[in-house]
C-alpha cells in the first residue's frame, strides 16, 4: 500500500489528534499539536498528514517556529519538527520517512536554514539529521548529544547559533 503526503486539510484536527493519540499511546502529543494550531507558531502547510491509498490519514508530522536565542544578536524563529507519528499497524512502513522527507522539502522550499528536533539516534541520521550542538544550537534542556539533532538545508548559515526553544505548547519537563 502506498502513501501520499500532504497538508492537514480543514476538519482534519480530529483525525490528526487521533494518529497521535494512537501512535503515542497518550494524550501528550496530540495535545501539543492541538495547542499549536491557531498560534503564531503554526505554520502554514506544516502540519502534514500521511494517506492511503483508500484515502485513510495513517500519519502526521508538525513542523512549527520554536525560538533561536543567541548572545550575538535578537531571538528568530527556526523550526521545530515534532511530533511526527505514524497509527501502530501501518509503523515501520516508510510512513515517518515520507512524512520527514515532505517536511525536509518544504523548509528548503521556504528557505529555512535548519530544523531542529528530539528523537530517536538511530532513525534521523539517515535523513541528514546530526547532533546540534555541534552545529552552535543548545537545546531546551540538556538533552544528550545522540537525540537532540539538527539538519542544515540549503539557506544554513554557520552564524546561526544560540539556545533554541520549543512553541510554548510543548511541556517544560
Amino acid at each position: 500500500m502506498t502513501v501520499a503526503v500532504r497538508p492537514e486539510g480543514p476538519g482534519e484536527a480530529p483525525l490528526v489528534r487521533a494518529i497521535n493519540d494512537a501512535a503515542f499511546g497518550g494524550p501528550l502529543e496530540g495535545g501539543i499539536v492541538d495547542g499549536i494550531r491557531g498560534t503564531d507558531r503554526w505554520i502554514d502547510g506544516g502540519s502534514l498528514v500521511a494517506v492511503d491509498d483508500r484515502g485513510v490519514l495513517v500519519g502526521h508530522l508538525l513542523a512549527s517556529e520554536g525560538d533561536l536565542v543567541s548572545a550575538a544578536g535578537p531571538a528568530r524563529r527556526i523550526w521545530m519538527v515534532g511530533p511526527v507519528a505514524v497509527v501502530p499497524d501501518r509503523q515501520r512502513q516508510g510512513i515517518g520517512g515520507a512524512l520527514l522527507r515532505a517536511a525536509i522539502a518544504l523548509a528548503a522550499e521556504r528557505d529555512q536554514p535548519v530544523l531542529c528536533l528530539l528523537g530517536h539516534a538511530a532513525y534521523y541520521p539517515r535523513f541528514g539529521f546530526e547532533p546540534a550542538r555541534g552545529i552552535g544550537i543548545e537545546p531546551p534542556r540538556p538533552w544528550p548529544d545522540a537525540n537532540w539533532l539538527a539538519l542544515r538545508l540549503p539557506a544554513w548559515d554557520p552564524s546561526i547559533r544560540g539556545l533554541a526553544s520549543y512553541p510554548p505548547a510543548f511541556p517544560d519537563d
